[in-house]
């Protein structure tokens, strides 16, 4: 039995996003420490809740996810160099960016023998374009190129991520490297449900953080549009569901509440439980402009539900276009419409693209499977 160390940087979404891993590591008899921010006031009851139903430790982290201050980067040196002396794991598992850069290090001066750095997205300094985030994607690069090496292994969530690391000169040293498709989706608990009938009201669902690199604002402009263009406005909703993030790319709250007040779409707010939000949609779509592996998506397609997304890496592996659900260019809330507008057309598709996705993953992302695969990249 293995003492196993999950360092993330995101405490209020560890359960939901690493729950499957969470207990794969214990069904296989290891010892689980999860090191992650302090969750929110709101998250920490089910997060507290979750990591003890799943037998999983807590210990957390002074991790600021935006955060560029110096002194508190090097207290968080610091404090990941004390737990690997106080902790002592067997092997680590760091996924985000700030883990990567200076847990695997640590792990590494620590001589622990298994190192995972898993890459599961390039995030806000590679998918942005404004000035501070090509300041940050240097930052970034320089970084990821000291780190990735000293893991043991290094995974990745799609081969367009590996392939841009490639080019960028930041896996030159590395000496394993892996391509996982995401953290999979329980098939088990997001169970098919199923739409059998062509439904005389197709319901569009946004289900992730609030923020412009998700494709947020273009699932809005889409949602206008097609309230502009179209009579039978009674036959279509617009669902969100999520919060505002302190990531830069966040939109405001202000500016959700100005999308409610004019119609646009529904604010579900954050859901401690997708499921119920799942059922109850006709599409899920996540026109984001980049991801690892995107769950919203893989928990849709479990439950049986088309989805529109985006050709960018990460959501292009997720669907098969015109089969499973529809791909769209990244950006262009034009051509989103277009795409959410084929429903309404055929609400037929609804239900054939539901089974389609359902099939898709089981065959290829059910968690179980995937996180096998990931356990034996790490050795152990």
């Amino acid at each position: 039995m293995a003492h196993v160390a999950l360092i993330g940087g995101f405490g209020d979404l560890v359960v939901k996003l690493r729950g499957s891993l969470l207990r794969s590591l214990r069904a296989a008899g290891h010892r689980v420490t999860v090191c992650v921010p302090a969750p929110s006031a709101q998250a920490r009851a089910g997060v507290e809740s979750g990591l003890r139903d799943l037998g999983a430790r807590l210990v957390e982290a002074p991790l600021d996810r935006s955060g560029t201050n110096p002194i508190g980067e090097l207290a968080l040196r610091n404090f990941y160099a004390k737990f690997m002396e106080t902790e002592r794991p067997d092997a680590v598992i760091a996924y985000n960016p700030k883990p990567i850069f200076y847990a695997v290090p640590a792990a590494r001066r620590a001589g622990v023998p298994h190192i995972a750095a898993m890459v599961t997205g390039l995030g806000y300094a590679f998918t942005s374009s404004d000035l501070r985030a090509r300041i940050l994607s240097l930052v970034a690069m320089r970084l990821y190129r000291r780190a990735l090496p000293l893991a043991t292994t290094v995974v990745f969530q799609n081969n367009d991520d590996r392939t841009r690391f490639q080019h960028l000169g930041l896996l030159g040293a590395v000496r394993s490297v892996h391509v996982i498709p995401g953290s999979g989706v329980d098939l088990a608990h997001f169970q098919h449900t199923a739409i059998t009938e062509p439904p005389a009201r197709v319901d569009f669902l946004y289900l992730g953080r609030y923020l412009r690199d998700k494709g947020l604002v273009d699932f809005v402009e889409a949602a206008r549009a097609l309230r502009a263009l179209r009579e039978d406005g009674s036959r279509f909703g617009f669902h969100i569901a999520g919060f505002v993030d302190e990531n830069p790319s966040s939109v405001t709250a202000e500016e959700v509440r100005a999308w409610v007040s004019a119609g646009i779409v529904q604010d579900l707010g954050r859901l401690e439980d997708p499921r119920p939000a799942l059922s109850a949609c006709s599409v899920m779509v996540l026109p984001s402009h980049g991801e690892g592996m995107p769950m919203a998506v893989l928990e849709a397609m479990a439950t049986g539900r088309a989805v529109v997304s985006t050709e960018v890496a990460g959501c292009r592996e997720t669907i098969i276009d015109g089969e499973s659900g529809i791909l769209v260019p990244p950006g262009a809330p034009a051509a989103l419409a277009v795409a959410m507008e084929q429903f309404l057309e055929d609400p037929g598709l609804v239900v054939s693209m539901g089974i389609a996705a359902r099939q898709r993953a089981a065959s290829e992302f059910d968690s179980r499977a995937v996180n096998a695969r990931l356990l034996s990249a790490l050795g152990i």
